[in-house]
């Protein structure tokens, strides 16, 4: 191998393979990254804003909070299936956009997979454990953020670690201040959860993730 490194030397062949294989690398893990910060924020937006409807409903419209308990099981079942849709088409666009071919589609095609699949499970699990009901239809939020979460820490795990810190941000956002915010742990949900966001999408553009 011809090639010199940065200090001018010649390359061994071991080494002029890892930096051919470096590069490979580094070209699948952006179609498959492609989009990332959009999604980040999508989830921001649309998780806050769930919180914040949640937290208005429950503090300025007691009488149809009362009447209708179980509300939050149809608007986070909404608010969840547009998110992960959202992110599984962004993700298949960028992916598309960030190279083109053969390899590009297929990386595209997984990553709509993929959250296809989240998507999926997230519906089975809360039907499968009888959640869809006026009794259970609270914990359906609960179940929807822990499964995004797990969504991005799987996800980071198979692509760029900083992801996996993402979706533990987006559990404890969610998680933490039902322990420790009281009255307040909706309000102060949907900001944690914006600024876990904001920072993982600044993260990512700051790291090169698309």
């Amino acid at each position: 191998m011809a090639a010199a490194n940065g200090e001018g030397q010649a390359l061994t062949p071991g080494e002029g393979w890892e930096a051919v294989y470096a590069t490979m690398e580094r070209g699948r893990s952006s179609m498959y990254l492609a989009g990332t910060t959009a999604i980040l924020l999508l989830w921001g937006v649309i998780v806050s804003l769930g919180y914040f409807s949640q937290y208005a409903v429950e503090t300025f419209a007691t009488g149809f909070a009362d009447e209708r308990p179980w509300f939050p099981g149809p608007l986070w079942g909404v608010l969840g299936t547009t998110g992960m849709v959202g992110s599984a088409i962004i993700g298949h666009r960028a992916s598309r956009g960030t190279a083109s071919g053969r390899a590009a589609r297929s990386a595209g095609l997984r990553v709509l997979a993929y959250w296809l699949a989240v998507v999926a499970s997230a519906f089975l699990i809360t039907a499968g454990a009888g959640m869809w009901n006026e009794e259970a239809g609270d914990k359906i939020p609960g179940v929807t953020i822990g499964i995004v979460a797990l969504g991005y820490v799987l996800f980071g795990i198979m692509t760029r670690p900083m992801l996996v810190a993402v979706g533990v941000g987006i559990g404890a956002a969610y998680y933490l201040p039902y322990h420790f915010a009281g009255d307040a742990a909706l309000a102060v949900s949907a900001a944690s959860m914006l600024t876990v966001a904001l920072l993982g999408a600044l993260w990512a553009r700051r790291s090169g993730t698309l």
